[in-house]
């Protein structure tokens, strides 16, 4: 055992950054008795978040976030109407300013599109820090860009290059190599947008013979902006050919690696996960394919990076694929009553998320009313409102007419994230199988009886054909 000791005590020696805790903290009075939360992307390609670290702000408006991650990481701070952005590193403690606390007005409640105002924040205890860098870099980098594509029909690259050598110059006090690497691939975008066109040169140089950069932002933004659609621009015919005949992973990663410039594994595995993820959300047709890939590639030798995307991935979609089973829910109505999806089995379900805040929803909600009243053949109508309690579905039974199903979830309810809710209304259309039939589905304003005739007219064609 002291051998088992002494081993411990030694790495821990030797790598001072072995479960090394430091903080981000300081003082914001105005989330006095609140909770903050921080956040990092679990990986660059789904956007998942994964909460790092949670703190409570006492009367005195004190916080302190404790880390201990042994990456630097961009990260962020949930404020509502504002999201701030931090570069975390490793062992650095850091004061920060956060802005006055804010609610949002009665417009942006209403806004279903409301998106919160992001910024990075300031840091205190030190000017040379990674996030103060990015930020002053990001405002020359804006400069430079409306400067150069200031007249899109003579752009020269002369120009780009004195513009780079400014802001090289302006920004070498910092020299960490995540800083250093933010900054080459803002270049290189920059660079590619002005007259570096070959992109398959751009692979070969500058992403297949290098590091894959999975925590850096700007690394993810070229790869996204420039490269998220490349992989099936190039080769479309053949792998559109290969998903539909489910081909398996290794064939299609061996048919990529006869290209060069996708001769490291790693990459190609990263770079063809981006592409197929963007390609999901494009064409329906390929969803349950791109599914079936991804099950089958977590049996392959890929790369733990890769597995952690995929695992992401198929986590966020797969319940929302056409003809998938749809997540269950049990969700009480106006008396208390829990109830289920499966309960409406055998008829088809116009699933509605409402906020009772949203002028929308509230245009919508006796639009709804008035398709109810035509009993329309096994169709059944479930609204489901965000709010902290059921007064509000209570009193609007009370107070009007509505017999259909209203239902009441909070707004950290698991449905939301299952179905994918950002804004509201959102509809979906669900199959008397308990699958998934319109996603979304047309809001009552927008010739959802139409649509769904369309639906149900096929689904009893089916029915005769197969003598039900």
């Amino acid at each position: 055992m002291n051998k088992l000791y002494l081993i411990i005590f030694l790495t821990i020696i030797i790598n001072p950054l072995f479960s090394q805790e430091y903080s981000i903290s300081g003082n914001a009075a105005t989330y006095s008795g609140t909770s903050l939360k921080m956040y990092v992307y679990s990986d660059f390609i789904t956007k998942t978040k994964q909460e790092i670290s949670i703190c409570s702000v006492d009367e005195n408006g004190d916080f302190s976030f404790k880390l201990n991650k042994k990456d630097t990481l961009l990260a962020f701070i949930d404020l509502d109407v504002f999201i701030g952005k931090i570069i975390i590193e490793p062992g650095k403690n850091l004061e920060i300013v956060l802005p006055r606390k804010t609610v949002r007005s009665e417009y942006d409640k209403l806004n279903p599109y409301f998106k919160p105002y992001e910024f990075y924040i300031r840091i205190l205890n030190t000017d040379k820090n990674t996030t103060s860098a990015i930020k002053h870099f990001n405002k020359l980098y804006d400069e430079s860009t409306k400067l150069i594509f200031k007249d899109k029909s003579h752009i020269n690259s002369g120009i780009v290059e004195k513009e780079i050598i400014k802001m090289e110059d302006s920004t070498s006090y910092i020299s960490n190599s995540f800083f250093i690497d933010y900054k080459k691939y803002k270049y290189l975008y920059l660079r590619h947008m002005s007259f570096y066109k070959n992109k398959k040169a751009i692979i070969r140089k500058d992403f297949s013979k290098k590091e894959i950069l999975y925590n850096n932002p700007a690394y993810n933004e070229m790869l996204e902006k420039s490269f998220g659609t490349f992989i099936f621009e190039t080769n479309g015919d053949t792998l559109y050919s290969f998903l539909s005949a489910d081909y398996s992973w290794n064939a299609f990663m061996n048919y990529l690696a006869k290209d060069q410039i996708y001769y490291n594994k790693e990459f190609r595995e990263y770079i063809f996960l981006l592409n197929l993820s963007n390609l999901f959300y494009k064409k329906s047709t390929y969803q349950k394919n791109i599914v079936k890939l991804l099950r089958s590639a977590k049996q392959e030798n890929i790369s733990k990076q890769s597995e952690k995307i995929i695992y992401n991935f198929l986590s966020q979609s797969s319940r929302l694929i056409l003809g998938n089973p749809v997540a269950d829910f049990s969700l009480p109505d106006e008396n208390g009553i829990y109830v289920s999806i499966d309960e409406f089995r055998d008829h088809f379900v116009y699933l509605c998320f409402y906020d009772k805040d949203s002028y929308s929803c509230q245009k919508d909600i006796e639009l709804l009313n008035q398709i109810d009243k035509k009993e329309i053949d096994l169709l059944k109508i479930v609204t489901i409102f965000k709010d902290d309690d059921l007064k509000y579905i209570k009193e609007l039974k009370e107070k009007t007419d509505y017999k259909w199903t209203l239902l009441q979830c909070s707004k950290n309810d698991q449905i939301l994230k299952n179905y994918k809710v950002v804004a509201y209304p959102t509809y979906y259309l669900i199959h008397p199988s308990g699958t998934l039939s319109l996603m979304p589905a047309p809001g009552p304003a927008e010739n959802f009886e139409s649509e769904y005739y369309k639906v149900y007219q096929i689904w009893k064609r089916k029915l005769t054909r197969e003598g039900k």
